[in-house]
């Protein structure tokens, strides 16, 4: 299962240009602004409908994602993220989703990817996303 939502949680973390290093702290405020952006009814909480309508806002490189891409994944983050089952996503569910993707792509544990470990973590999203 882990394989199957890197794509969508790695998007964040492969989106810093590449000359820049992500650390934690920056990856979680990243998350923290996205989350806020995706939760258009302010509840503090994510539905799969808001994440769907985010994730069709958004670009893979250089091209939007297209309807049913968006919906697959939209689908699969917000399976892994909703660690309850309770139906929505509360930001400390998506920042453990995030922590848990950043520890996987942080191959010598620094707190920090580098561009070598992003371009990994594009590589390994590019894989998962063709399973």
């Amino acid at each position: 299962m882990f394989l199957r939502f890197t794509a969508a949680a790695a998007m964040l973390l492969v989106a810093t240009p590449a000359f820049a290093q992500e650390t934690r702290a920056s990856a979680i405020a990243k998350l923290d602004a996205e989350f806020k952006a995706t939760d258009t009814d302010g509840n503090g909480t994510l539905s799969l409908a808001e994440v769907t309508a985010r994730m069709g806002k958004m670009s893979a490189g250089m091209k939007q994602l297209d309807p049913v891409h968006a919906k697959r994944v939209a689908g699969l983050w917000f399976q892994s993220a909703d660690r309850n089952k309770d139906g929505k996503v509360t930001r400390d569910e998506s920042r453990a989703l995030m922590i848990a993707v950043f520890d996987r792509y942080d191959l010598d544990h620094d707190g920090k990817i580098t561009p070598i470990e992003r371009a990994k973590a594009a590589e390994a999203a590019k894989a998962g996303a063709g399973r």
